[in-house]
């Protein structure tokens, strides 16, 4: 294996043992709570991927309506922009943050 590959995941190990022991042992943040935790970030994840497709296919549409109605010839690769992934993160955090807003209080 090249170490090329190593850097990142070995980066990411290493700064989350070190928000772990700063979490638990600095904040006095529970180790029982890192389950429920890594569980909404999942459920984030996946909003992140849903609005991401949610985003590329009216995209997609949109792009392909106008072709058909102006005549004009308009990429799709506009669609492959760094942006309208950090935007559809954008989406989805803040609407995972609503909806667990509204499960809170209901409990």
């Amino acid at each position: 294996m090249d170490l090329e590959n190593l850097v990142v995941p070995a980066l990411v190990i290493v700064t989350s043992g070190a928000v772990w022991l700063v979490g638990t042992r600095g904040l006095g943040l529970p180790r029982a709570r890192l389950l429920t935790a890594g569980a909404r970030m999942l459920e984030a994840v996946g909003l992140l991927m849903l609005f991401l497709a949610l985003n590329l296919g009216l995209g997609a549409i949109a792009i392909l309506a106008w072709r058909g109605i102006s005549g004009q010839f308009v990429s799709l690769y506009i669609l492959n922009d760094a942006t309208l992934g950090v935007l559809s993160l954008v989406q989805a955090v803040t609407f995972h943050w609503w909806w667990q807003g509204g499960r809170t209080r209901t409990k």
